[in-house]
């Protein structure tokens, strides 16, 4: 179906930077399903060892898709650069809207932004609130709606505080003023890349929200950021944690960007991907704290630091027994 009503040059590109097929007819079905079909839809195969071909098929015939297959990949190295070779496959569309091979849209999404848009023009950050659901499709939660505009310094308090969920499936960006921004920026297994991206594209106007549809992110297990168990994983995950927390700060600073969370705000949330994480021995948590404390500079806090890992030991070793 086309939006005949809305102007040919806002033209949206949707891109999935494939790997996995466990979930991608999923995600193929619900783009498929979007009851305006004024899109193309880009394809990057990051050498997948499994056939995606033989899903993209079968909608060749009711969408527009450019499909590349890579020869090498990128994705177990360096994410972000296969984010945005994929993004690099983008031809006049005006709009990017980076999705996932496992996640999927209410089928009203596309509609909406174009109705979007078409009254608010001088916007370069969209975003839609999500559901989180499991494997199967069944509803985990809802997360926390966004404000119709959102402040960076709140939403960076927010996501430190974990008061709201964000995944890159949630955005649509205008390609110019990304590309302005320095594309994404690159930190290992793209942990937190696009909130940082966000930061630097919503400065001026804030991160809008378009009402009334959501994307349902998939929490599998089978992707990044459901790997809590995998110790290397959680390790690279906080070295990630650190280095956006620093450009968060010199960020800020240079634009004079008024924080509105606390050093041990940051510090739990950095923390996170180990405290609460149960293949961590408690000194090994420990060292990871010192760590943290030490990249960030967060002496002051010590006292509070080493009280919140006890507290995070104990709560686990209570939950460990009700089990």
């Amino acid at each position: 179906m086309s939006c005949q009503n809305y102007p040919v040059d806002y033209k949206l590109a949707i891109i999935i930077p494939a790997y996995k097929s466990i979930f991608f007819k999923k995600a193929l079905d619900s783009i498929a399903n979007q009851t305006c079909l004024d899109f193309t839809l880009y394809i990057g195969n990051d050498n997948s060892p499994e056939n995606l071909y033989s899903i993209v098929k079968e909608y060749e015939s009711s969408l527009e898709i450019k499909y590349k297959h890579f020869d090498e990949n990128f994705g177990g190295v360096n994410l972000v650069s296969h984010w945005e070779r994929c993004i690099d496959l983008v031809q006049n569309e005006e709009w990017i809207w980076l999705f996932s091979d496992d996640d999927t849209m209410e089928e009203r999404c596309v509609e909406k932004f174009y109705e979007y848009i078409k009254v608010n023009k001088t916007v370069n950050l969209l975003h839609f609130d999500i559901n989180i659901i499991n494997e199967n499709g069944i509803l985990l939660s809802k997360s926390e709606n966004f404000p119709k505009n959102m402040p960076v310094e709140t939403f960076f308090a927010k996501r430190v505080r974990a008061e709201i969920d964000s995944a890159v499936v949630e955005y649509i960006i205008r390609k110019e003023d990304f590309k302005r921004a320095g594309n994404f920026k690159n930190y290992d297994l793209a942990w937190s890349s696009d909130d940082a991206t966000w930061i630097r594209l919503a400065r001026e106007n804030g991160i809008v929200t378009i009402p009334n549809t959501k994307v349902n992110w998939r929490q599998s297990g089978s992707n990044i950021s459901s790997m809590s168990n995998d110790k290397k994983i959680a390790i690279r995950k906080l070295k990630s944690n650190i280095e956006h927390l620093s450009w968060v700060k010199n960020y800020f600073l240079k634009f004079s960007i008024k924080e509105k969370s606390t050093e041990f705000d940051k510090f739990k949330w950095a923390i996170s991907v180990v405290s609460a994480n149960p293949v961590f021995t408690f000194k090994e948590k420990m060292i990871c704290t010192i760590e943290v404390i030490r990249k960030l500079k967060y002496f002051k806090i010590i006292p509070l630091t080493v009280v919140y890992s006890i507290y995070m030991q104990i709560k686990m070793e209570v939950k460990r027994r009700q089990v």
